[in-house]
């Protein structure tokens, strides 16, 4: 039986003071990110952070995984990362006892694929949110005839993993505001950054201008140019850490401080967490088969032939449990079918 950790407090040092990123019910050892991202002069996009100094980290805490899955036959792959949680209940909302394996939940040397599409979605509604309109707008882009609504796109993007409507989230958001105002470390995502397209040469520097319809109310936004974080040489970049707290947020919105929600449309909300539910995610089978029938499986899949796969989930079982589980296993060690027997036997060990 492995003993459980204390509940996690994650943090983010801003230099105006300290942002609470994640809150938890039970006694806490307070870690910290260093460093951060700054804003380049001229208004430029952000660097992306250096990364947690040696003993610091957005979890407090967590218990190694290791050793008890080499003990279980199932040692875990060279490149492999594992994060994972136990997410409790109280009346002071919910709590969390965190588990990481291989390079745990904060590296950074994987390529983070359509798993990050939720945070693109987030970005996307909540960049709009704040010109007055909800995932129900229209939005047209200039030299397109396209019309869609933002709603149809993120579900597209995040049910069905649709690259072009990734692309056309990005746009909406813009590089440049995503970059530096949405993903922040005062929200909780210093090291990701978003900014490659998916559909194979497209531009996302430069958002088209593009009209926004909803109920009798239309605005009209300009095309935008964006600069490049040089710092994520593959042009997108994140962890397995950040890429939960997307899934977490919106499918735990209405338990957690009001401070860790998106300030999106409660629609919205409610939608992103239908199309995780549709998505199609590799730990079905297996979540299933430990966890037995009825069970809710919120799942961000992400795969890049010849790097990496993974999965970015947060289940609920028919008995109460409730886990957060995300993992990646580069291609030369087995990729997506090693990544699904990974998967079964954390699962194993947190519901022993």
């Amino acid at each position: 039986m492995i003993p459980l950790v204390v509940a996690v407090t994650a943090l983010v040092v801003l230099a105006a003071g300290v942002v609470t990123v994640r809150s938890t019910t039970g006694p806490s050892t307070l870690a910290f990110i260093a460093g951060g991202r700054a804003i380049a002069a001229g208004g430029g996009p952000p660097a992306p952070a250096a990364g947690p100094a040696f003993g610091q980290s957005p979890l407090s805490n967590p218990t190694s995984l290791d050793a008890t899955l080499a003990a279980a036959g199932m040692p875990i792959p060279p490149g492999a990362h594992v994060y994972a949680a136990k997410i409790g209940r109280s009346v002071r909302g919910p709590s969390y006892d965190d588990y990481v394996a291989g390079g745990g939940a904060l590296a950074m040397d994987f390529w983070p694929a359509s798993s990050i599409k939720l945070l693109v979605a987030l970005g996307a509604l909540e960049y709009v949110g704040k010109l007055g309109y909800t995932g129900a707008a229209t939005v047209t882009f200039a030299g397109s005839a396209e019309t869609t609504t933002i709603r149809a796109l993120y579900d597209a993007a995040i049910r069905e993993s649709s690259n072009a409507a990734y692309d056309r989230l990005v746009e909406i958001a813009g590089v440049d505001w995503l970059n530096r105002d949405f993903l922040s470390p005062s929200r909780g995502f210093p090291a990701t950054v978003i900014q490659r397209s998916y559909t194979g040469g497209g531009d996302l520097l430069s958002s088209p201008a593009m009209t926004l319809a909803e109920g009798s109310r239309r605005a009209t936004v300009p095309a935008r140019s964006s600069g490049i974080v040089r710092e994520c040489p593959d042009g997108n970049c994140s962890n397995l850490f950040e890429m939960s707290e997307s899934v977490r947020r919106v499918v735990l919105h209405d338990e957690i401080p009001v401070g860790e929600r998106f300030p999106i449309a409660r629609a919205d909300v409610a939608g992103l967490a239908e199309a995780l539910l549709g998505a199609e995610g590799w730990f079905e089978p297996v979540i299933t088969r430990v966890l037995g029938p009825g069970v809710r499986i919120y799942s961000k899949p992400g795969d890049a032939p010849g790097r990496d796969c993974m999965d970015v989930t947060l289940i609920e079982a028919r008995a109460g449990q409730r886990f957060l589980l995300s993992a990646t296993v580069p291609a030369e060690q087995g990729f997506c079918d090693a990544l699904v027997n990974l998967a079964a036997a954390v699962l194993r060990i947190l519901n022993g």
